[in-house]
């Protein structure tokens, strides 16, 4: 029997294979809002807390994980403020952190503290 002849007869593991890809997106899927949802909650609670800030402060709340593409953190921000709209830019800075060569950055507050308590409440960090 050769190689040909084992997939020929119907031993063919595409199925097999299609499922642990589906079942690793849905992981990374997962871990990703997981994080999302954890560096939200972060950078709403320091706002709340400390008055406005910039991502740079972000990056220190919550590590981000190896592999994990480090634009996360701005999309983190500018969703607080365009989907939920809990947040707003208030000025520009530049950032401190050395590998960033001192680029602008966005610096953002709290627009309603309430509704950022409320928000906070009702969405709360994932379990797996």
């Amino acid at each position: 029997m050769t190689l040909l002849d084992y997939y020929y007869e119907g031993n063919d593991d595409r199925s097999e294979g299609e499922r642990a890809r589906d079942e690793a997106f849905e992981r990374r899927r997962w871990s990703r809002a997981a994080l999302v949802r954890r560096m939200q909650r972060a950078f709403i609670r320091h706002l709340l807390d400390h008055g406005p800030n910039s991502t740079d402060r972000l990056r220190e709340l919550v590590a981000i994980p190896t592999g994990t593409d480090p634009r996360i953190v701005g999309y983190v921000a500018r969703s607080l403020s365009s989907d939920l709209g809990i947040t707003h830019r208030v000025w520009s800075t530049k950032t401190a952190r050395k590998v960033a060569h001192a680029r602008h950055l966005e610096v953002w507050a709290v627009i309603d503290s309430e509704k950022a308590r409320v928000w906070l409440d009702t969405h709360p960090e994932f379990t797996g």
